[in-house]
């Protein structure tokens, strides 16, 4: 399994709104400049068969007309599995008609396919099993992901169960540290401090920082900790 960072900021940050790829096809979440990032790194959009969407904040579904756009352009000819919060597909038609009208409606009808996230269900992607947990981002439905039992993915969450079953259940953790101290929105380093000192075995790439979280935990020597940049690469042995 490759998987790569896209962006590792928040709405508030210099770095790039918080994203990855596994491979080179199933992609999370599509907040601003998730499209150029991919370009950037050379990455084939027709390629992308799959994309999960954690909630629907700005930072985390704005790029979807420029994906549109984009794969409409390239001629895709296969369906786009989307997996997201129930109400995502009318909302996402929404969002582009204020752009472009209706006329990307037939493209968007004919080759995505909404399918609503159930909280701790499973459900395959190529060949990797993917488990659904609802965490708590205070106002909006978020969730996290266990991907085949070694990657854990909090998307945006505060300390919750939600977050602590995604930690006890996977290997490396791809984690929301937003905040030096943590609050009902978002987990801050005080959280990830305390996530660790029950799992100290595991490795936690942080990410959705905001520029002054990362400035202060670079000066803390955290176990196991890894604090990276917008495409940060690494492979997970499957």
């Amino acid at each position: 399994m490759e998987i790569t960072i896209l962006g590792t900021g928040s709405i508030y940050s210099k770095s790039n709104c918080a994203s990855l790829i596994i491979d080179n096809n199933i992609l999370i979440d599509l907040g601003p400049g998730v499209v150029k990032q991919l370009l950037k790194q050379d990455y084939n959009l027709k390629n992308i068969n799959t994309i999960l969407i954690t909630h629907l904040h700005s930072d985390h579904i704005l790029d979807f007309p420029t994906f549109i756009v984009n794969v409409e352009v390239l001629g895709i000819k296969h369906k786009i599995n989307i997996y997201s919060p129930k109400g995502t597909k009318d909302k996402f038609l929404n969002l582009v008609s204020l752009l472009y009208g209706n006329y990307f409606n037939d493209f968007i009808n004919k080759y995505l396919n909404f399918i609503d996230i159930i909280d701790n269900k499973s459900f395959i992607v190529n060949k990797y099993v993917f488990k659904t947990k609802k965490v708590i981002h205070t106002g909006i439905d978020s969730y996290g992901f266990i991907v085949d039992s070694k990657l854990g993915i909090t998307g945006d969450a505060s300390l919750c169960d939600g977050v602590k079953e995604i930690f006890s259940e996977s290997k490396v953790l791809i984690c929301d540290c937003s905040l030096i101290n943590g609050d009902i929105y978002h987990m801050g380093i005080d959280n990830i401090i305390k996530l660790l000192k029950n799992n100290k075995e595991k490795i936690v790439i942080l990410t959705h920082f905001r520029d002054l979280t990362k400035e202060f935990i670079q000066n803390i020597n955290l176990n196991n900790v890894s604090i990276v940049e917008d495409g940060y690469k690494f492979m997970l042995e499957e």
